[in-house]
């Protein structure tokens, strides 16, 4: 759960009532006000998820609870008046959620509100939700209850669909735009290029798409996520997954992109950003994206690369670590998945989560499973691309999330990120 205070924003002007969209106190009278008949009383109300664009709009996503029902409402707010005409377009689609309306309008603060399932701009997921709508490798009659695990409004939501048991019997991502096809390709593709009896690395199997839907299905892959592991371990399954993602970096599909996310432009605006936000960190922000610049290494060997490596894509299952989540698969040097792991244990560490030496010994855990496969990249390559990491994925998103811890920290992690391109990663 997200909550204020953050770290001494500066103001934007474009979007004045900023903050109060950000506090989940200040909002719930006004989302008391969705209520169909008349306001509604909120036992409980937290913001969940933020997606701040800079002078142009702040997407969140609050979580309330109503008459002990708890429901999932997507807000955004708008620069000027592009929030009533919104509104308006999505006005006849929008249909009664329980005790809320579908949609919900604040002239004061810019914002429009959807009550899951309406959406922006997923059109399909009242369908998709809909218990009558058929899940494709579950035979016909038989019972499930379907639940909302990941939503990004007007974007994407992740489905689970459950036996009566409770026990998962496949999952569903509805996409607002071509992602689920295009994922669809890419598992197509890269289980393809796998042994389906490796020993190390398993993908899900896809159960079917929907392309009237935008709606791919996957099998459910039993067994623990990394993410819930602490300690020991988690040492143990960083080793382990350093095998899966070796073998994954083997694999190949034919559509992906090249990785752009570290390229000069993509720097220098990240640098932009964070100093728009809080210039007491600009001149920081600035100089490290151009001494990114100016010391880029060389990408050697291209690879298949997961481009989003994170615990919480992994799932450890028998003797097998299985990859989820596909969506950011690219093009690019090993070092680049890499740095982004080691980068998430450096913020962790700076931001007092991981001691020096548990941090230290995650990294070398997933560096003796990857070398078990293949060579690790040369070490310039990894401190560049951990650092350009720190730079992209920990500190610009303190922002552009509002994560109050990287926010708390962010001289810390820009520092940090400065220090990485002198010194060995697994720094003592």
């Amino acid at each position: 759960m997200i909550a204020p205070p953050f770290s001494a924003l500066a103001a934007d002007q474009a979007l004045p009532h900023r903050d109060v969209l950000l506090d989940a106190a200040l909002m719930r009278p006004v989302l008391s006000r969705l209520g169909a008949a008349a306001p509604v009383r909120i036992d409980s109300c937290s913001l969940v998820r933020v997606n701040y664009q800079v002078g142009r709009s702040v997407r969140a996503q609050f979580r309330i609870e109503v008459d002990g029902v708890f429901y999932t409402v997507a807000a955004r707010m708008f620069r000027g008046m592009r929030g009533i005409d919104a509104y308006q377009r999505s006005l006849d689609k929008a249909r009664d959620v329980g005790p809320l309306r579908g949609i919900g309008l604040d002239d004061d603060l810019g914002c429009v509100f959807w009550v899951v399932p309406n959406d922006r701009r997923i059109g399909t997921l009242a369908a998709v939700l809909d218990p009558a709508t058929p899940v494709p490798g579950v035979e016909a009659g038989r019972e499930v209850r379907k639940r909302l695990v990941a939503y990004a409004p007007e974007k994407s939501a992740t489905l689970v669909c459950e036996g009566l048991d409770g026990i998962p019997l496949g999952y569903g991502k509805v996409a607002a735009a071509h992602q689920a096809a295009r994922d669809c390709g890419t598992y197509a593709s890269l289980r393809e290029r796998l042994d389906s009896r490796d020993p190390r690395l398993r993908l899900p199997r896809t159960l079917g798409y929907s392309a009237a839907q935008r709606t791919l299905w996957l099998e459910a892959v039993h067994g623990r996520r990394m993410a819930e592991a602490t300690g020991d371990e988690e040492t143990a399954d960083l080793e382990r997954f350093g095998v899966a993602v070796a073998g994954f970096h083997g694999l190949a599909v034919s559509h992906a992109p090249l990785l752009d996310r570290f390229a000069p432009l993509h720097l220098r605006e990240n640098a932009a950003i964070i100093g728009t936000i809080r210039p007491d960190v600009s001149d920081a922000a600035e100089h490290l994206a151009a001494r990114l610049i100016a010391d880029a290494v060389p990408d050697g060997e291209t690879l298949c690369l997961h481009g989003d490596l994170h615990p919480k894509n992994a799932i450890m299952c028998a003797d097998r670590v299985a990859l989820i989540d596909v969506e950011d698969v690219a093009l690019g040097a090993a070092a680049a998945d890499v740095g982004s792991l080691l980068a998430s244990f450096v913020y962790r560490r700076e931001t007092g989560r991981l001691s020096r030496d548990a941090c230290r010994a995650r990294m070398l855990a997933f560096f003796a499973g990857y070398e078990t496969v293949r060579r690790l990249p040369a070490t310039p390559s990894l401190q560049w691309h951990t650092a350009a990491a720190m730079l992209v994925e920990r500190a610009a998103r303190a922002v552009t999330r509002i994560r109050p811890l990287g926010l708390e920290h962010l001289p810390a992690l820009l520092s940090t990120s400065e220090q990485l391109l002198d010194s060995p990663v697994d720094l003592p």
